[in-house]
């Protein structure tokens, strides 16, 4: 009996020290890595961490390591355009590149996986309308963040084995957000009237609104209305009357793009304009404490929403 249970024992402990003894999984499946990414701006800043902006040209440094030579060749890839002759640059004398016969000019380029180590630099630009879309039935570019690709590592037979994609910003919409902290930090440090405050926040909010659609430059346009300084006491009717009267014409805007994406039907349609005619009772009240001119304005845009239905 007690052999039989030595006998056990020694076969548990020999299975566990297996275990802890055998390759690695993700080596098994990852025959080759990358052990070093760094991507730089045209200035040389370190970028790697943050979003890239459409039109950039970017230089991007990687190491693969090959853990043992395969039978299968590697496969490097981008989706970024050419902002030189050359896409890619073999940094040292890695045996799998045959650098006679390769094509560093083309977007994709395949080489012998052979143990060892490759460094290689790529350069390339981001597709400077990437980010943007034409509405040519109402005559806007609408903006949005993108998701790219700038390299994927991968086996002939089609295996990724690494993909780094990024966000994609663009020139307007990286000013918008400045200009929309830039307004909060004044409306936070800054002193005013409450009717000034209650405004100008609903401002930044419809300013949101617009951007959630894609009008980014619209939205920068709505925002400009707060000033950066020299703010009223209490709020002048010329200043109110122009940033509301910006705010009504965008609600337009939004119908119209509305219409556009869905080409829906009229019920949609008369939804939407009744629900931003009650808004318009609640700038209605606001406005009637401040100027009377500006609410009877208000008053009229409301009931020509109504006619509408």
């Amino acid at each position: 009996m007690n052999l039989k249970l030595n006998f056990v024992s020694a076969l548990l402990f020999f299975l566990l020290l297996t275990c802890c003894f055998q390759i690695p999984l993700s080596f098994e499946q990852a025959p080759a890595v990358l052990s070093s990414f760094v991507v730089l701006d045209p200035n040389g800043n370190d970028v790697t961490d943050k979003s890239l902006v459409a039109g950039g040209a970017y230089t991007v440094k990687f190491t693969i390591e090959i853990g043992a030579t395969l039978s299968d060749d590697i496969l490097l890839s981008t989706s970024m355009e050419k902002s030189g002759n050359e896409f890619w640059t073999l940094e040292n004398n890695y045996a799998g590149v045959d650098t006679s016969t390769w094509t560093p000019g083309s977007q994709s380029i395949m080489f012998q996986a052979k143990e060892g180590i490759a460094e290689f630099t790529l350069n390339g630009m981001i597709p400077g309308d990437i980010t943007e879309q034409q509405l040519q039935d109402i005559q806007k570019t609408v903006h949005s963040l993108q998701q790219f690709s700038i390299l994927i590592l991968s086996l002939e037979s089609m295996e990724i084995l690494d993909d780094k994609t990024y966000t994609i910003t663009d020139q307007t919409i990286i000013s918008y957000d400045d200009l929309l902290s830039a307004k909060r930090k004044i409306l936070s440090e800054t002193s005013m009237d409450d009717k000034y405050s209650e405004l100008a926040l609903s401002i930044i909010n419809e300013a949101e609104k617009l951007t959630s659609f894609g009008f980014y430059d619209d939205a920068i346009i709505l925002l400009s209305t707060i000033p950066d300084s020299d703010f009223p006491e209490p709020p002048m009717t010329t200043t109110l009357y122009m940033a509301a009267s910006i705010s009504l014409a965008l609600v337009s805007l939004i119908l119209a793009f509305l219409f556009y994406r869905t080409r829906t039907s009229k019920s949609f349609i008369v939804s939407y304009v009744n629900e931003k005619a009650n808004r318009l009772d609640l700038v209605l009240v606001r406005a009637q404490r401040i100027d009377k001119e500006l609410a009877t304005e208000i008053e009229s845009i409301k009931k020509e929403l109504e006619h509408l239905e």
